[in-house]
């Protein structure tokens, strides 16, 4: 494979995008590169890492400013929108990348957005009439901003194919992962969270409040049917599914998801559950009702009933005491300067 070949990733370098995540993603894809050579799964690099950035404020195309294999002609294959670290997008600075993005789009790139990028992808137009993930915390100022989608918090990331979405905190590892996936397989994949997530307890758990899952035991199926509860929240999910997308029968499932996990199945898809509904009280006002509804728990008393089980505290208590002080989306689309970047960075706040 030639690095003309090679599968390139770019990442949109606009004005306030959040850097950690560029150069992590960078990182990431660069692991998974270094794995497959080393494996000789690939003659050369299998993955290709563009950064493109107005070099001017008001500039209509995009530049190349960095490419971890300058050699050929770069061509786009998956275009990343990463999300801000703090301030939502300003609707007139990406104004020079909308209609380059879209571009982009109709030469055959697939589109990714994280967290508060959907604001960039939104304004192309492209996803009208769609579901989007984002962060909980901009859900309202998007939903606002661009009433023709449909902005959905309950699902971590959103696949339609040729567009996919996510939100989330740390929202990019698991769409690295995902993309890693779904380019050079789930052998890779789980090959790659090994490198990246080489301590579960300190990375996992960052991003998967109260629940770090195993995905260091290099299980390419049961890690498949792990990332397909993940993407549903671990709601509406049987094991006859997860058997499908695992490419496993019942039976052989069962026993290696106890094997990699330490859990069955069906306590798998409740940690992910408690873990989201975690997530949902410390950052947000969501309603009880509400999470327990998005969840799938046919009332409040149900849901309240198994977190008090799983976490010791009935939710109203979890969330007096780990909510984050009434800090609100109203918060975030106020877009009030300084004071709201201290207000958030006390609170310990990022929206990737």
């Amino acid at each position: 494979m030639s690095t003309s070949t090679a599968h390139e990733i770019g990442i949109v370098h606009y004005a306030g995008a959040q850097v950690a995540c560029i150069w992590g993603l960078t990182d990431l894809f660069g692991v998974a590169s270094s794995i497959a050579l080393d494996q000789r799964r690939s003659p050369q690099s299998p993955l290709r890492v563009t950064h493109w950035q107005p070099l001017h404020s008001r500039d209509a195309s995009l530049s190349c400013v960095y490419d971890s294999a300058p050699r050929g002609s770069p061509k786009l294959r998956t275009l990343i929108i990463p999300p801000t670290m703090v301030d939502l997008p300003d609707p007139d600075v990406p104004a020079g990348v909308v209609s380059w993005v879209r571009n982009r789009h109709a030469a055959g790139a697939t589109l990714v957005s994280l967290c508060s990028g959907a604001f960039i992808l939104a304004q192309t137009g492209l996803v009208d009439g769609k579901s989007v993930a984002t962060h909980q915390i901009c859900a309202e100022a998007l939903a606002k901003r661009f009433p023709q989608i449909v902005v959905d918090v309950n699902r971590r990331i959103i696949d339609h194919g040729d567009i996919i979405t996510a939100g989330g905190f740390l929202s990019w590892v698991d769409v690295g992962l995902f993309l890693v996936d779904r380019i050079l397989g789930p052998a890779m994949r789980a090959e790659t969270a090994r490198f990246v997530l080489s301590d579960p307890a300190a990375g996992e758990a960052r991003y998967f409040t109260g629940f770090a899952p195993p995905q260091t035991h290099g299980d390419g199926a049961v890690l498949k049917a792990q990332e397909w509860v993940h993407m549903r929240e671990g709601r509406g999910v049987s094991l006859a599914a997860m058997a499908t997308v695992a490419g496993l029968g019942r039976r052989t499932l069962l026993r290696r998801f106890a094997s990699a996990t330490g859990l069955t199945p069906i306590e798998y898809c409740r940690a992910v559950r408690i873990a989201r509904a975690r997530e949902l009280l410390e950052g947000g006002n969501t309603s009880q009702k509400q999470i327990a509804q998005s969840l799938g728990y046919k009332d409040v008393a149900s849901f309240a009933r198994v977190f008090r089980k799983a976490v010791g505290s009935a939710p109203g208590a979890y969330r007096k005491r780990f909510g984050r002080n009434g800090f609100s989306p109203a918060n975030f689309a106020a877009q009030d300067g300084s004071r709201q970047k201290e207000h958030i960075f006390e609170a310990g706040l990022q929206t990737g």
